[in-house]
């Protein structure tokens, strides 16, 4: 059996091109990626890594161990943590190794030696995302090779569409067979380009990194701050309060800092500084004079004296091409800016203007530390942004063509009073009812919907600030109400969002769940026992008397009650708290332990099996929580546009589309053209949400019932 599944799955990696066949691959294949996917916990941070023989043998990233012979944890996806050890690293290909010290066999998975993959193949990856969140398994992650590499991960990078980011590092890229052929090393700002390391530049120095040899320096440093604040700006804060003292008597700006002294971050120190004592050898960048709004090539504000304020550009001009090329997003007209050069704009009032840029110095990117997380590097190259115009996809897409047209009059976009796309919406009756993303259209004046040409009012009925829906109303006819799939999607299953022209395409990454504010996803740690008894105990006694016992829990389970003392675990005297919880730290969950209690007069014994620690973010804030939320937002909207609210909601579909904001308020389909769930949010680089169909059943209700009472 085990070798006809094996075949099955080869025969399936070489015609999985549909999207049925690799819609039925991907899930097959999901459990057994993540099972082997581990979390790589050391100095205060974590990355990623994957178990690749029996004996616990992983394969990870050098800037994640950095150096041989350093001591660590392993968190599996059971919720086992266990020590290990690193061995070699590479720091040229960054690749590494490390060894599990306790006995096997684990989940693993096997990976090639040589090159066995190709541009456009698909590629699944897997790693733990801003660190191991409490309760949240690996999340996978669908994307095709836009660039087979060979060399290492830098220079000759096996490079997909397949989502990573910072905690990912270190983590496998798996081809369709379920072998390891990459590992997660770098990405750049584009969405659209994630670097790993190819297996054969691994393998090529197998021998020595396994006799832990070290090769090369690391890329970034491998340090650990007190103040993570000051850190890596320590250097820079001591330049810059240099300089301040020796230009407060020539610099307005200087005399009213030392006037009224304030903190600035390193992107205003930096400015500075170029303004007062500037380098000149600085890296040099050219600047037009303008700056962008987000969502649209809209000029935002113009610099006094540029080469734009000179050409006769103002706020609020459009482009609408550049060098005779339509321009319709952001990201686009960033990108040709970037590169430079006398470029001739026109814009929606008619300009025609040509500017030749100024040179200035560069902006330069000052990462955030990101705490508990080993941090994703990020090459500034735009490398690999059209790659993806390469892969044959067209007959991929074109299988869907029938699919694509049965939404035609099901989604439709909403605009504001200026003729502007906001968001999208979905068609639930036939009536004109339709849902959206609440908060994107609530202080919209002019709200108008585009249907088949024409624009009608729309009517807001009722909103539900939980999910952030809202259910509108339009007089229009010929919509067409979308069909719904109450089954809920499966990790790996593939799901898709129709667009004006395609589909979107991805895959579920990880059950379905809370999606709670920033600051409250917390990440498992080593400090906190991985197994779960689920109890809390009297503060008012040092002695271990059960306070409160969870509903559902272990304890729960075998019948444990408030006011019980725990006298002993695996037949060893409690002492106190910390006796009893380094005893359940020590153990994995789906064990079974021994517990004496006394309750009353009697001593009864019990043995709970303990369990994963479910997730604890809808209950308590963190600070580096917050911080790394924070500091995963700003690196992922260096790649395109997130959503303003994309936190904060009951329960969420998690999947890898890179959606874009206009189209939250969306379906997010499965193949047979049912609806799994609204698309509510572009939460990261690597995450979108959707509210999923069975609670859609239940705002629907709550906001008809809303709307009857206006």
């Amino acid at each position: 059996m085990k070798y006809f599944l094996i075949f099955q799955l080869f025969i399936g990696s070489l015609f999985a091109q549909t999207p049925k066949e690799l819609d039925r691959l991907v899930r097959r294949l999901a459990p057994d990626l993540v099972e082997a996917t581990v979390a790589v916990m050391l100095n205060g941070g974590s990355g990623s890594g994957v178990i690749v023989t029996p004996d616990g043998l992983v394969i990870t990233a050098a800037h994640v161990t950095s150096t041989p012979g350093k001591k660590m944890k392993v968190l599996l996806a059971d919720g086992r943590e266990l020590p290990a050890t690193s061995l070699g690293v590479d720091h040229e290909t960054d690749g590494a190794l490390l060894k599990i010290n306790a006995p096997g066999p684990f989940p693993f998975r096997p990976y090639v030696n040589k090159k066995t993959y190709k541009m456009g193949d698909w590629a699944i990856a897997t790693g733990h995302p801003g660190g191991p969140v409490v309760g949240r398994p690996s999340p996978v992650r669908l994307g095709r090779i836009t660039e087979a590499g060979t060399k290492s991960g830098f220079s000759d990078a096996i490079t997909t569409s397949a989502t990573v980011i910072s905690g990912d590092s270190g983590g496998p890229l798996y081809n369709l067979k379920g072998e390891v052929i990459g590992i997660n090393s770098n990405i750049s700002g584009s969405w659209r380009v994630n670097k790993h390391v190819p297996l054969p530049a691994i393998t090529a120095r197998w021998d020595a990194l396994m006799n832990s040899e070290s090769f090369g320096r690391p890329t970034q440093p491998q340090q650990q701050f007190d103040d993570m604040f000051d850190e890596p700006y320590a250097e820079l804060r001591e330049r810059f309060e240099e300089a301040l003292e020796k230009h407060g008597k020539d610099d307005s700006e200087a005399a009213a800092l030392l006037a009224r002294p304030r903190l600035l971050d390193p992107h205003h120190m930096q400015a500075l500084l170029d303004r007062w004592e500037p380098d000149p050898e600085a890296d040099k960048a050219p600047r037009y004079g303008f700056t962008l709004e987000a969502r649209a090539p809209r000029l935002k504000s113009v610099l006094p004296g540029s080469p734009a304020d000179k050409a006769g550009l103002a706020s609020g001009d459009v482009i609408t091409s550049v060098n005779g090329e339509p321009i319709t997003r952001t990201i686009s007209l960033a990108l040709t800016m970037k590169k430079g050069g006398e470029l001739l704009f026109t814009t929606g009032n008619g300009k025609i203007v040509s500017l030749k840029p100024e040179k200035v110095i560069a902006r330069r990117h000052f990462p955030q530390p990101i705490a508990g997380v080993i941090e994703m590097m990020v090459t500034d190259s735009g490398e690999g942004d059209s790659a993806t115009d390469r892969i044959p996809a067209k007959e991929f897409q074109a299988s869907l063509t029938d699919l694509r047209e049965q939404f035609a009059k099901s989604v439709v976009p909403l605009k504001n009073k200026e003729g502007r796309t906001i968001v999208s919406a979905t068609v639930i009756h036939e009536i004109g009812q339709l849902l959206t993303k609440a908060s994107e259209i609530e202080d919209v004046e002019g709200l108008t919907l585009t249907f088949e040409g024409r624009d009608y009012p729309v009517e807001i009925k009722a909103v539900d600030k939980d999910y952030d829906l809202a259910l509108i109303r339009v007089e229009a006819s010929g919509l067409v109400p979308v069909g719904w799939e109450p089954k809920e999607p499966k990790v790996g299953q593939l799901v898709l969002t129709p667009t004006s022209r395609n589909f979107l395409t991805g895959v579920i990454t990880q059950p379905a769940r809370v999606a709670p504010k920033k600051g409250y996803e917390l990440n498992h740690t080593s400090e906190e026992p991985s197994a779960y008894l689920g109890v809390t105990f009297s503060p008012e006694s040092t002695a271990p008397l059960i306070e409160t016992v969870e509903i559902g829990s272990p304890a729960d389970k075998v019948g444990l009650l408030e006011g019980d003392q725990i006298l002993k675990f695996e037949g060893s005297p409690v002492k106190d708290l910390e006796s009893l919880a380094d005893g359940i730290s020590k153990r994995s969950p789906g064990e079974k332990v021994a517990l004496v209690v006394k309750r009353g007069k009697n001593e009864i014994t019990f043995k709970p099996i303990l369990d994963l620690r479910p997730p604890t973010a809808a209950g308590s804030f963190d600070r580096s929580a917050s911080q790394r939320d924070g500091a995963l937002s700003s690196l992922s909207a260096r790649g395109g546009d997130l959503s303003k609210r994309r936190t904060d909601f009951p329960r969420c579909l998690y999947h890898d589309q890179p959606l874009s904001p206009l189209l939250t308020g969306a379906p997010l389909v499965n193949l047979k053209g049912d609806v799994v769930g609204i698309n509510i949010a572009r939460a990261l680089r690597h995450r979108s949400l959707a509210i999923p169909t069975a609670d859609i059943d239940t705002v629907v209700t709550k906001l008809r019932r809303k709307a009857g009472r206006r």
